[in-house]
């Protein structure tokens, strides 16, 4: 018999009563390679590499188009792999990912090392590969020197520019805990060098034998979501490129990139979300402090109707702009501006470095309600306890992330309560708060949407718990592409010096 099916996104469907994640349901992955795991699917990032080749080079007519994904928010080997067979680029940061990209296959002339500080020997290899450095402090600039003639190899590099955002003063997304206008919280991160800077290295480096400025590099990250974020960041990045070339003498770039931050299509960051439970729980403390001498019978009466009526949580439901409007106002915008500082875009490569809105919504993660708990008095509040926890989701954690998610075995099942999702650890470890759910039973599997980037990569092992597995599913077929720890593997860099063992 067919099955029903309605289609969530690219490769989220719901087939009868199970999600399914291209052809392969969830409940029939967990029962086979156990809970909780990542699932990631191939042909999604594959489809995303796409429209993001597409929508750039239309464009974009005027040179060519590379795109760069961020290793950073996925460095699995097996999924740079797939990104290299898509003829992209890589973006990468430690040692660590500049060995996965070059086993993964990418061109070492379209693997760009970014990153501050970079350590000696980090240059020195990088140098020797023949990959482009993004020069992201002035100390490297000696080095890089050093290297190159001592290697006798010519050093391709860009300067990682520090445009300010005077046109985006809007609350900052990555400043969950205040109102910080992005222009200063651009300004306050790391990345990037100073105008000033630029001058202090950049005349000397024209002149140097073996280094090679072909371009420029900016990246200001996921401050906003929104399309006229990315028209000022592209205004204010094409302004300092002119502004540079002109203090150069007139300096024509053959590479730009324009680093990342695009935000993925259900954008689970906490800034954009519904996320009004800091506030209702200020008015609830505001209101219980008041009533304290009424006495706690009546106090908690009273907290308890308010907390069933107003206390409720739910994930974003406004869609983030698509890429091909990320791209159109990106391209538009450099194409417009940048000839007016005397750039020419003819042959001129640009570079694009997505890494959450490219692996985002590849990604799931299934987990097993393995607890319940129903509190009925003095206050109701439920309790849905799930065998992950957030130290696997380190990523999201740091950036308050609220997933969208379903029970994936009751996939069409109407919300009918609310409860707190909690993870496994000894930490509060409360993954959603006071969300909306169906029926729910020990058992059941929760599916968290748009786990693929930066989340399973940034696992920790608290409480000294083994990480999960991560499976790829390519339409029908599975296969695991990083096995589940075991204890063995949890304890396997520690060492007990000779006096501290057992006489």
């Amino acid at each position: 018999m067919t099955k029903k099916i309605k289609q969530l996104d690219d490769c989220l469907s719901i087939r009868d009563e199970h999600l399914f994640i291209e052809e392969c349901d969830t409940v029939d992955l967990v029962q086979k390679f156990g809970s909780p795991i990542f699932v990631y699917s191939e042909n999604q990032v594959r489809r995303n590499i796409k429209r993001f080749q597409d929508s750039f080079e239309k464009g974009w007519a005027t040179g060519p188009v590379k795109i760069m994904p961020a290793a950073k928010a996925n460095w699995i080997p097996a999924v740079q792999r797939i990104i290299a067979d898509q003829g992209c680029g890589c973006d990468i940061y430690s040692a660590g990912e500049l060995s996965v990209a070059l086993k993964a296959g990418f061109n070492p002339e379209f693997i760009s090392v970014n990153g501050v500080p970079k350590s000696e020997e980090h240059i020195y290899r990088s140098i020797k590969e023949g990959v482009r450095l993004t020069i992201d402090s002035i100390e490297e600039v000696d080095v890089i020197e050093k290297a190159a003639h001592e290697l006798q190899r010519v050093a391709k590099v860009r300067l990682r520019l520090k445009p300010v955002l005077s046109g985006f003063i809007k609350q900052s997304d990555f400043v969950a805990e205040g109102l910080v206008p992005t222009d200063l919280a651009a300004i306050a991160y790391k990345g990037g060098l100073t105008f000033e800077q630029i001058l202090s290295v950049a005349p000397r480096m024209m002149q140097m034998q073996n280094v090679e400025l072909v371009g420029f590099h900016e990246h200001h990250g996921r401050h906003d979501p929104t399309v006229k974020y990315w028209i000022e960041q592209m205004k204010s990045y094409a302004q300092e490129i002119g502004k540079v070339c002109q203090a150069l003498g007139g300096y024509q770039p053959r590479e730009i990139d324009i680093g990342g931050g695009f935000a993925v299509p259900r954008d689970p960051f906490n800034a954009v979300t519904d996320y009004s439970e800091p506030l209702q729980l200020a008015a609830l403390y505001s209101i219980s402090k008041s009533m304290n001498l009424l006495g706690s019978d009546k106090r908690y009466k009273v907290m308890a109707k308010l907390i069933d009526a107003l206390l409720i949580t739910h994930p974003n439901q406004i869609p983030a702009p698509t890429i091909e409007a990320y791209a159109e106002a990106c391209t538009g915008t450099l194409q417009r501006e940048l000839p007016r500082q005397g750039i020419n875009t003819e042959g001129l490569m640009l570079q694009v470095e997505p890494g959450r809105s490219l692996h985002g919504n590849a990604g799931i993660h299934l987990t097993s309600v393995c607890n319940i708990k129903r509190i009925t008095n003095p206050i109701r509040w439920n309790i849905v306890i799930v065998d992950t926890t957030e130290f696997w989701f380190t990523g999201g954690r740091y950036e308050h992330h609220l997933h969208d998610y379903l029970f994936a075995n009751k996939a069409n099942a109407k919300m009918v309560d609310k409860a707190d999702i909690i993870g496994r650890s000894c930490y509060g470890d409360r993954l959603m708060p006071t969300v909306p759910i169906p029926e729910v039973m020990i058992g059941d599997i929760l599916a968290f949407f748009d786990t693929g980037a930066y989340q399973e990569v940034s696992m920790s092992n608290f409480n000294a718990l083994p990480r999960p597995a991560t499976v790829l599913v390519t339409d029908d077929e599975t296969a695991i592409i990083r096995r589940g720890e075991t204890e063995e593997d949890v304890f396997r860099r520690d060492i007990i010096p000779d006096h501290l063992l057992p006489k």
